[in-house]
């Protein structure tokens, strides 16, 4: 049975908007043009691919609609220019663009807290490799939490990147495609060098910084030293809110510089904001690294609010309370939000044989193999726009 909700009951244009009322009782304005815009018919373009033969260009922006036709499953709209165009009641329905609309289809992940950090859920590795429900399941974890945590895996180098090309292609940088983390003084890296690393989100330098990281513990060291270090960058952001909102629209709204710059090598420069949020104030996205930071270039007047801010949010980002702490083992595998969750590491030993293998993936390559892999099991496929990263803010954010 169709879903009641989404049923048409009636269509009328008027005040030069195409008004729809369904079962529920809610109203939906769209405007002719945008409607015209989105034919998806044959003769507009390909709908089995959604592929679009139909140019805004060739649009009369005053298209106005002749006629309407509408059952509980369909609207039809005979346009003034003769062409004729059909829409689904569901996709409509979906597609609403009210600020209503627009904040129920919003993606809302679940923040950590305490009972979460004392009983992190894990899978097994095995759970994952055998099949796309295992899998699938694996990614939800990471959409919804952030980080997912997989035991009992090959503790073989390689694996990693088997099981990264099931949902994603492994990203190149100057680091190479799979990077080796281990104590090798003669890298220019803190990565791998002996000292403890604190909380941070990855590459901030970087227009595009890595979208998801994938760590695979090969080697451990049985000393306790190299305990990884994992913590959700929204769960501090929303403390910063509740604790400070002035400073958190401010590192919202400025941008702050980030540098890496190795002579010869590489000299990346990105300059966004710390804390990205979507139109009506919902965190999409943070970026926090202070060892990479570049000069900060606002306003004076600015300034004071800025820095107390953004040393609140260090602070939390330094509470050992709000970390989840493992020591992971030989065959763990921890997938992450590089955009949402900070990672770091406890003080390596001088002899330790801590060794993980590490690969990213890009965020879009993860969104679309949630959908592809749903489509695979015949299961609903989540259509809203999900965490786009740290990007900046929406224009006009709503902070609420």
């Amino acid at each position: 049975m169709k879903d009641r909700v989404q049923q048409l009951v009636s269509a009328e244009f008027t005040d030069g908007l195409l008004r729809l009322r369904w079962q529920d009782q809610l109203k939906s304005d769209f405007h002719p043009l945008w409607l015209r815009d989105n034919c998806r018919c044959e003769d507009c373009g390909d709908p089995a691919v959604g592929y679009r033969k139909l140019r805004l260009t060739e649009l009369d922006p005053g298209c106005r609609p002749g006629a309407l036709e509408t059952d509980t499953e369909r609207l039809i709209v005979s346009w003034a220019d003769g062409h004729r165009s059909e829409y689904a009641a569901g996709w409509l329905r979906q597609q609403a663009y009210d600020d209503a609309a627009r904040r129920r289809r919003v993606f809302r992940p679940r923040l950590w807290d305490d009972s979460l950090r004392v009983d992190f859920p894990l899978l097994d590795y095995a759970t994952v490799a055998a099949s796309d429900t295992g899998l699938l399941e694996a990614l939800h974890r990471v959409r919804d939490l952030g980080l997912c945590l997989l035991r009992n895996a090959p503790a073989e180098p390689g694996v990693a990147e088997t099981l990264t090309r099931r949902f994603g292609l492994p990203q190149e940088s100057n680091f190479g495609r799979v990077q080796d983390l281990l104590y090798d003084p003669g890298k220019r890296s803190i990565a791998f060098d002996l000292k403890a690393l604190k909380p941070h989100t990855d590459e901030p330098y970087r227009a595009s910084p890595p979208g998801l990281l994938i760590f695979h513990c090969i080697h451990h060291d049985q000393s306790g030293a190299g305990c990884s270090l994992f913590m959700d960058g929204f769960e501090i952001a929303e403390k910063l809110r509740a604790e400070d909102l002035r400073g958190f629209t401010a590192l919202c709204e400025h941008a702050q510089a980030f540098r890496r710059h190795y002579e010869g090598d590489v000299d990346l420069i990105a300059e966004f904001p710390i804390l990205s949020t979507d139109e009506f104030g919902n965190l999409c996205g943070i970026r926090i690294n202070d060892r990479v930071a570049a000069p900060l270039s606002i306003a004076p007047e600015q300034i004071e609010v800025y820095y107390r801010g953004l040393r609140r949010l260090l602070e939390l980002a330094e509470d050992e309370r709000l970390m989840l702490k493992l020591m992971l083992q030989p065959g763990d595998i921890a997938i992450f939000d590089n955009h949402r969750i900070l990672h770091g590491r406890s003080e390596l030993a001088i002899d330790g044989k801590r060794w993980l293998q590490w690969l990213q993936i890009e965020r879009g390559d993860f969104h679309s193999s949630l959908r592809i892999i749903a489509d695979r099991l015949g299961l609903p496929r989540d259509a809203r726009p999900l965490l786009r990263g740290a990007y900046g803010s929406a224009p006009h954010s709503r902070q609420e």
